[in-house]
């Protein structure tokens, strides 16, 4: 009996805390690593990982075979190796980033789980030839430089609009 009482405990420490990524019943996949968590539609694929733990991107599925150009949304997690950030870091950061191959649409602060944030929403012309726009969030959290983007192409970023959306009110910074 007690060896069936430590199996089922160790099987249940493992159901419960051994999976990340996992699906839920609206169909959408959940991340839940030590610094973030993210929910996001099951039919976007991640394709880049250092094992989630400081970044990833997910793609979306091409609309047809001559679709040349996949959704993207992706989030890096940068040592900025200071122990206190001044809010002006981020502003050199993102003025260093935009050059003139860059339109910028919008550039507001944000309020992100009680961190302030930049919100940029710019237009790029992509290496493929598509001109895209990319929504881009900075959060600063103790030493770690958080960059959450989406991308799509110029014309169906309306469309993307609202999994966008959900994506980002679903991103937790821990």
């Amino acid at each position: 009996m007690k060896l069936f009482l430590k199996f089922a405990a160790i099987l249940f420490v493992t159901i419960g805390f051994g999976q990340n990524k996992s699906e839920d019943s609206s169909g959408k996949l959940y991340i839940s690593e030590k610094k973030y968590s993210l929910l996001f539609p099951y039919n976007w694929h991640l394709q880049k990982s250092d094992s989630l733990q400081k970044k990833f991107m997910l793609l979306s599925e091409k609309s047809s075979d001559a679709d040349n150009f996949i959704e993207n949304i992706s989030l890096l997690i940068s040592d900025l190796g200071y122990s206190k950030v001044k809010p002006k870091f981020v502003k050199n950061i993102i003025d260093k980033k935009f050059g003139v191959s860059s339109e910028i649409i919008s550039n507001r602060k944000v309020l992100k789980n009680g961190i302030q944030g930049q919100e940029i929403v710019y237009r790029q012309l992509m290496s493929n030839g598509s001109l895209a726009i990319i929504l881009q969030y900075y959060f600063i959290k103790g030493r770690d430089l958080y960059i959450l983007s989406f991308c799509s192409k110029s014309d169906e970023y309306l469309s993307y609009m609202p999994i966008f959306q959900n994506i980002y009110e679903n991103f937790d910074i821990r």
